[in-house]
This record gives structure tokens, C-alpha cells and sequence, in this order.
């Protein structure tokens, strides 16, 4: 089923220099939030079209989504397009702007009883929790896992686990850290070269890298996959790649 139009009026520019030491998902962020997407992560649609497409193959009628991180709806709308009356979509963040900017977007389908937006702090939740309940057929966390602090994450990923139905998928997409420190370097280097391309100022780009340190911690590719097969994820691969930057697929056997 075709969704209808659920933009949020004209897309704002970000052009946000960062004055605080720590970054935050504050209103002024959230204003400018898809903008920043686009013009922050590489191959970013391709991304997004290849998370809808690997959906495709796991959301079944009359079970759950979840979408881990949901900012302001945008990385979900193309499954909640899809399927908007297949399954029962719950989208969670910690950032109550985020939150607000989802609710606009998915205003119709939350009148109607087919999406849930909610604040959950994932920190909060022991081993063996579920992320919201069972019988999810996916499970979506869109570059959201590198913002919680790494002793966390393990057991984030068991309660997606336990979450998960037979059969389900999880869809972690990540900004990774390179094999070696000589790899990561380089692709760091052409990493701001596409900032600068897509008009990032060297100030913004300093602002951020600075207000971002201790905040973004990514993994390498293979920790977030160690991770997820000490979850009990058998069956991982990784379904795009882009610098330091990759999708992955775990299923539950």
C-alpha cells in the first residue's frame, strides 16, 4: 500500500556549528535532521533503498516492526509505506525533538492505530527483555547502536534477539571503524572530502568531529558481527558497504 505524503514541510539546511562540547539530538538538530542525513552519510538513499528491499523479504502480515533509534521516521518510512496495515510499527528514541518531528510524520497512521511512537532509553533494559514485545518479523536499528555506549550493546542485541520471531531479521546499519589504523585514516580522508563536496564548511566540520568525540563510538564490521553471533544470530552478512559505513543482516534461526 502506497503511504500518503507524510513530509514535514519544506526540508530544512543543516547548517549547524556546534557550540556545545557533547552533541545532542536537540531541536535544532531535529529542524535539520534529513538534510544532515543526505549530505552526512555516503550513498545514503542507496542505503536506505537496500534496508526497504531487505525487509521486503521478512515482514510478514499481522506481526510487529520495530525501528531502534527512529529519530525523526525517515529510515522506516519506506517500510511503513509498504506495509502500512500489515503490521503493527513501534518506532522509539531518546530524544523527545526527534520524537515529535516522527509524530508529525506518521500523524494518519498513529490516528489509526498502525504506528506507536515512544521514548525508551535502551540503557534501561536487562538481558532477555524484548526490545518492545515478541513476535517481531523485523527489527530495524539505523545507525543507533554507535551513539549507546559499547557495554551496553551486547545486551541490546540479545533483547533484539528474544524479540525477534523464527525466521525474523535484524537490520544494523553502522558507521564502523576500519581494520587498520592506516585503512581507517583513508577512508576518514575521503569521508570529509564528501562533507566538503556536499558544502559542509571546515568549521562545521570541525564543530562536529569535536562535539562528537565520546559520543559516536563505532565498532569494526567484525565486532558488530561477533556481537551479534554471541546473540545467537547464526545466519550474518553484510548487505552494503561504503567506506566506514555498512548495512548488516542477521537472521534468527
Amino acid at each position: 500500500m502506497t503511504q500518503q505524503n507524510n513530509d514535514i514541510g519544506s526540508k530544512k539546511r543543516d547548517n549547524i556549528n556546534v557550540s556545545s562540547e557533547n552533541w545532542e539530538f536537540d531541536e535544532d538538530v531535529a529542524e535539520v535532521f534529513t538534510d544532515m542525513l543526505e549530505r552526512s552519510i555516503p550513498d545514503y538513499h542507496t542505503m536506505r533503498k537496500l534496508v526497504d528491499q531487505v525487509a521486503e523479504h521478512f515482514i510478514k502480515p499481522n506481526t510487529r516492526f520495530v525501528d531502534l533509534g527512529c529519530a525523526n521516521g525517515l529510515s522506516a518510512e519506506g517500510i511503513i509505506a509498504n506495509h502500512y496495515k500489515d503490521v503493527i510499527s513501534y518506532l522509539s528514541d531518546v530524544s523527545e525533538p526527534m520524537l515529535s518531528k516522527c509524530r508529525e510524520r506518521y500523524k494518519k497512521q498513529i490516528e489509526e492505530g498502525y504506528v506507536h511512537v515512544t521514548r525508551l532509553d535502551l540503557t534501561k533494559y536487562p538481558i532477555g527483555y524484548g526490545c518492545f514485545c515478541n513476535g517481531c518479523s523485523v527489527i530495524l536499528s539505523c545507525l543507533t547502536l554507535q551513539f549507546i555506549p559499547v557495554e551496553y550493546r551486547q545486551g541490546i542485541i540479545e533483547n533484539v534477539y528474544s524479540s525477534l520471531d523464527k525466521g525474523g531479521a535484524f537490520i544494523l546499519v553502522e558507521k564502523v571503524l576500519g581494520n587498520s589504523s592506516e585503512i581507517g585514516s583513508i577512508f576518514t580522508s575521503i569521508y570529509y572530502n564528501m562533507k566538503r563536496e556536499n558544502q559542509y564548511t571546515e568549521e562545521q566540520i570541525a564543530s562536529k568531529r569535536k562535539s562528537l568525540e565520546g559520543v559516536l563510538c563505532p565498532l569494526t564490521e567484525e565486532m558488530n558481527i561477533s556481537m551479534l553471533k554471541m546473540a545467537g544470530f547464526r545466519k550474518i552478512d553484510t548487505f552494503w558497504k561504503h567506506l566506514n559505513f555498512c548495512g548488516i543482516i542477521a537472521i534468527k534461526d
